[in-house]
């Protein structure tokens, strides 16, 4: 008897790569507070679901995590089944992982806006993002 395996998030990046479609989206422009926000939203769910719901979801994050979703859709298809098209796999996969991590930051120094020296940061962080989706057939 075959085990399904749950806790996708333990494999390691080439055993991803062999069950399913993987994508990485690597330094997004968006912090990952707000990207952790709509991973949320779509963790475990039918890929043909949660793409329904990113689409209409009115936030920056919606739009990169479905780019990134249907590239993941794309990956498996060329792997496994590169006979079908994309939106005849979508009720058939379900999302396995997603994952949501800090990427390097960009340090804008801001001296006018309110110096250090009285009670101001004198630097501006803007968060970039580390996203990774991978999607699974719906059985395993």
């Amino acid at each position: 008897m075959k085990t399904q395996i749950t806790d996708f998030g333990r494999l390691s990046k080439a055993e991803l790569k062999k069950l399913g479609g993987i994508a990485i989206l690597r330094r997004a422009r968006i912090s990952p507070k707000k990207m952790k926000l709509i991973a949320d939203l779509i963790k475990n769910m039918n890929v043909q679901e949660a793409d329904y719901i990113l689409q209409f979801t009115p936030k920056k994050g919606a739009r990169i995590m479905r780019k990134v979703l249907r590239a993941a859709v794309a990956s498996y298809r060329d792997k496994f089944e590169p006979d079908k098209s994309v939106d005849d796999l979508y009720p058939n996969l379900r999302i396995g992982l997603v994952k949501v991590d800090k990427g390097p930051m960009w340090k804008i120094p801001k001296p006018a806006v309110k110096p250090a020296r009285f009670g101001g940061n004198g630097i501006f962080r803007r968060r970039t993002s580390h996203i990774t989706v991978f999607v699974v057939k719906e059985g395993k």
